[in-house]
């Protein structure tokens, strides 16, 4: 029996490829596998709506990869702590890293094969794609001893780091950023030992030219007809094929790619061991409070309307009233404080954040407040603790740059 079982010095070397075939659900003829290796040769591209279970499709794929290959979560919006945790990955916050920190800090985990979660929460939508893109310069820029230390990059929400249009001339700029480098993270990648999976809800959100790059896809429901059209045509489906993808359910994907079928085929997720974080809350009814106490809750004595000018040269109109606002000794500061408020309008800030963010007494922003309320500037409350502004309505539709939260 033992003789049997010896390989003669002259056999051919074991063919070890289906080492790397990882079952991640079942389909009408048997498993779904992902072939590793050819992962790595031609990247996937993870789609479908919301619900569709792309989040849970890139757990199953990570939690049976990692103990082949160096995984990198890269994770917008916080919904992947206990699968790194899982896998023995180390998060890096990346709204306390420097952008050239994070190039460091990639370089580094492929020389050391080191399994990382990128948290990119708290950022605003440009810093985001900032941070990403320096984090992928530094997997793309390892030196060449380190390309053999192959490694998956989990992407989620990728239309969030290369989007297919910028929303205005201001961020347009760190669009083309975030596009450029994730496309040459796809495109270079294979050679340099990357194999990235990108998830995204719409096809039409993620930059085409980081589609164009995958060539293995899993992709679920969709219920637009530009997704339906541009699904159809990656899968090869007719008009008729095409409309089955609107009626698939949670964790069902068409599954497509060298490292996936030679053909589409309808595949069935399998469960996976870490539960979703980001999953859809429960439907919760209102609380049954009666009106007084909700009145009480909401503070709305303190939310009124700020009150009429505090001086009545304010009100006058043209060079008159310019006069007397420029001759108030608070106008540097109210000049000040629409510049801040522009930067994220159409939102608002609070007087405490605005007196911190320009490095002057509340009081005095207080002061600012009221001559820009006269003027019908901004929008605010009366002066306390919670006093809120943003700017008026008629200035805000002069502003045409994308929001950002809050004022950095």
């Amino acid at each position: 029996m033992l003789d049997t079982l010896q390989t003669p010095a002259t056999d051919p070397p074991i063919d070890t490829r289906n080492a790397t075939r990882v079952p991640i659900g079942r389909h009408a003829t048997g498993a779904l596998e992902l072939d590793l290796d050819r992962l790595l040769a031609g990247r996937l591209l993870l789609q479908g709506g919301s619900g569709a279970g792309k989040s849970r499709t890139m757990r199953r794929i990570v939690e049976e990869a990692f103990d082949y290959v160096q995984t990198i979560i890269v994770d917008p919006e916080g919904e992947f702590g206990n699968l790194a945790a899982h896998i023995g990955a180390t998060t890096l916050k990346a709204a306390g890293i420097a952008a050239d920190g994070l190039t460091a800090a990639a370089l580094r985990a492929r020389r050391h094969r080191l399994a990382l979660h990128l948290d990119l929460t708290d950022l605003d939508p440009e810093q985001r794609i900032v941070k990403a893109s320096a984090f992928f310069a530094g997997l793309i820029g390892a030196p060449r001893e380190d390309w053999a230390h192959t490694v998956l990059v989990a992407i989620d929400e990728g239309h969030l780091l290369a989007p297919h249009i910028a929303g205005s001339a201001r961020d347009a700029e760190t669009r083309r950023l975030g596009v450029a480098t994730l496309t040459d993270l796809c495109s270079r990648g294979r050679k340099r030992g990357i194999a990235p999976i990108i998830a995204t809800q719409r096809l039409a959100k993620l930059s085409a030219s980081v589609i164009s790059e995958l060539q293995n896809v899993l992709i679920g429901i969709n219920v637009f007809d530009r997704d339906i059209a541009r699904a159809a045509d990656i899968l090869g489906f007719s008009a008729r094929e095409a409309d089955r993808l609107r009626t698939l359910g949670p964790g069902e994907f068409f599954a497509f790619g060298p490292a996936l079928a030679a053909t589409p085929v309808l595949a069935k997720i399998d469960p996976t061991i870490t539960t979703h974080l980001g999953q859809t809350p429960a439907l919760r009814a209102a609380a049954d409070i009666a009106g007084d106490e909700a009145h009480r809750l909401l503070d709305l004595d303190t939310l009124a309307e700020a009150p009429g000018p505090r001086d009545t040269t304010l009100t006058l109109r043209g060079t008159r009233a310019l006069d007397a606002f420029l001759l108030d000794d608070t106008a540097p500061v109210a000049a000040a404080i629409c510049g801040a408020l522009r930067r994220i309008a159409p939102n608002a800030t609070t007087a405490s954040e605005l007196a911190t963010h320009l490095a002057v007494e509340k009081q005095t922003v207080d002061a600012a407040l009221d001559i820009l309320a006269a003027l019908a500037a901004i929008d605010t409350m009366p002066r306390g603790e919670d006093r809120m502004a943003r700017l008026h309505a008629r200035l805000r539709a002069r502003v045409s740059d994308v929001p950002v939260v809050g004022l950095s």
